[in-house]
């Protein structure tokens, strides 16, 4: 029993006599990098282009009327069904009378701004909504105006979402050469 005792004492120094420097190394290496800690909300990350942040809604530049037609595609494609719309119908064009976003339940799929015929819904580069009342997420046509004059855009809208999932159009192929007959005297196969 006391060789045992030995064996397992000595075989333990040894293990911790190699694991101590592997450990030292990778401490002193870690030492002298640069912190990756960002101090939020002091300052923040660049977000990247493709960046899924907060939805919102836009207005037409020229006009300054609001881009949303009221067509429902947004609601009856989003999974989590928290977008709801209500049409107004107007002489020259319909408009969403009613738009709510329930955004603490929102998966932030972008499938809305994807179906969206006219580029009302988009995407922000923006993320900090938080909030200690929950009935805070629940934002309103006004507020989600709001938010697109706040933020910067996402780089995707709907009309450019659907250019990049569409296949590109084969080119047309030269006219097919009439086929062969066979070869005379001999049976076809």
């Amino acid at each position: 029993m006391a060789s045992r005792l030995g064996e397992s004492f000595w075989g333990d120094f040894f293990r911790l006599s190699v694991a101590v420097p592997r450990a030292m190394k990778v401490t002193l290496f870690n030492l002298f990098r640069r912190p990756v800690t960002v101090h939020y909300p002091d300052k923040t990350r660049d977000y990247p282009d493709r960046y899924r942040g907060l939805l919102a809604l836009t207005y037409d530049k020229e006009t300054g009327e609001e881009n949303c037609i009221g067509c429902r595609l947004c609601e009856y494609i989003c999974p989590p069904q928290v977008i709801k719309v209500e049409m107004l119908k107007a002489e020259k064009r319909n408009f969403a009378k009613v738009f709510t976003l329930e955004l603490y339940a929102c998966e932030f799929c972008e499938l809305c701004v994807q179906v969206c015929p006219t580029d009302a819904i988009i995407m922000m580069k923006s993320f900090d909504m938080s909030t200690a009342d929950r009935r805070e997420l629940l934002l309103d046509k006004d507020r989600l105006h709001h938010i697109g004059l706040q933020f910067e855009p996402s780089w995707a809208t709907g009309n450019l979402l659907r250019d990049m999932q569409t296949p590109p159009k084969a080119p047309k192929a030269a006219a097919a050469e009439p086929a062969k007959p066979a070869a005379a005297g001999g049976p076809a196969e």
